[in-house]
């Protein structure tokens, strides 16, 4: 299949997906658009992704005329980059679109974020009915942070050339002999993107499972998702632990015989992938960002960034474009959330310390 062709449906499809319906407006939103229009632009860091890139630019710019600005240096470098501006005394960022790692351990304790809660304002994003369990998700007790995606993580993906069906059903399975030195993984002794599946292995089948899997088995190493699915797709290497599921299925409609795994021996993994909303302090467009967090948080703008990221929304009422029903959480389905704030402050970052115990040397 042509790649032009595949890039240009998705971005066709995102951008009418840009082009709902305005939503209705109360007098504090009206307020907030008149000032967030004198500001005339906003600034915004989010993920390398051209799709939810251009979605949200256009969508954003045709409801309010405010043009965006859209860093996607990723949440790591952004971190770094951040606390570099501000020990400099320069205030860039608006608005952060986050993983989990960055928002809750380096943006929040360093005290660059403002509260959200206060300044939503547009009528179907204050309407509890229209969220997942009928509240909004926030990832904070104090409300600073807003969740709005929920997706089920594949824990292994494989190149259905090299791997038959079924020989990969299991976690387990990724010990046998016959995979030594053909699995693709993230380095496991880096923080960051990608190591919440090193914490998800140590906590489900403990140290020696972990010691087996990545010194026994000899895994190459990679720090770059889509390299790495890259490798899978054109079949260098026939499994790729913890892929990005957006990198997956960007191959996958590209043709290349790539499949979703979801091991059957333990629970399943949901992560909040870029889904965390996060609002600067100091901005220099306070009431473009404020507008932007609201647009963001509607169907529209979530219509848009999940279609894009091939992601689930916490939103009820999001129509999606393509995005494979194993993505869903499912009602019943016991679940590790590597996203809840509780999993990434407290527990993630203690086994991963045990991770990197176990295996620096």
């Amino acid at each position: 299949m042509n790649r032009r062709i595949v890039i240009a449906g998705a971005s066709a499809t995102l951008l009418g997906l840009a082009a709902q319906p305005t939503v209705a407006q109360t007098s504090s939103l009206a307020t907030l658009i008149a000032a967030a229009k004198a500001e005339g632009s906003v600034v915004i860091d989010g993920p390398p992704n051209a799709a939810a890139r251009e979605g949200l630019l256009t969508g954003f710019q045709r409801e309010y005329g405010i043009p965006v600005s859209y860093i996607d240096s990723g949440s790591s470098s952004s971190s770094a980059r951040i606390r570099a501006e501000r020990a400099a005394g320069k205030y860039v960022l608006d608005v952060f679109l986050s993983g989990a790692d960055a928002a809750c351990l380096t943006f929040l304790p360093s005290g660059w974020l403002d509260r959200i809660e206060p300044v939503l304002a547009a009528p179907d994003v204050l309407d509890k009915s229209k969220w997942r369990d009928g509240h909004l998700w926030w990832e904070d007790d104090a409300h600073t942070i807003l969740r709005v995606l929920n997706t089920v993580a594949p824990g292994i993906a494989v190149n259905t050339k090299l791997v038959g069906r079924g020989e990969t059903r299991t976690w387990k399975s990724l010990l046998d002999p016959k995979w030594q030195g053909k699995i693709i993984a993230k380095d496991p002794l880096t923080y960051g993107a990608g190591s919440q599946v090193d914490s998800y292995l140590y906590l489900t089948f403990g140290p020696d499972y972990v010691k087996k899997l990545y010194q026994d088995q000899k895994p190459v190493l990679s720090r770059n998702g889509r390299q790495a699915m890259q490798w899978l797709a054109e079949g260098s290497y026939p499994i790729l632990l913890g892929p990005d599921a957006s990198e997956m299925i960007n191959f996958k409609n590209l043709g290349y015989q790539i499949e979703a795994v979801l091991p059957n021996d333990g629970p399943s993994m949901l992560t909040g992938g870029w889904g965390l909303v996060c609002l600067m302090n100091k901005a220099p467009h306070p009431n473009a960002a404020k507008l932007f967090v609201n647009y963001f948080a509607g169907r529209a703008g979530q219509e848009v960034f999940a279609n894009a990221n091939q992601s689930v929304s916490l939103r009820s009422d999001v129509k999606y474009t393509g995005v494979p029903g194993y993505l869903f959480p499912q009602r019943g389905t016991k679940y590790i959330d590597t996203s809840d704030w509780k999993f990434v402050t407290e527990t993630h970052q203690a086994t991963q310390a045990k991770v990197q115990a176990l295996l620096g040397n």
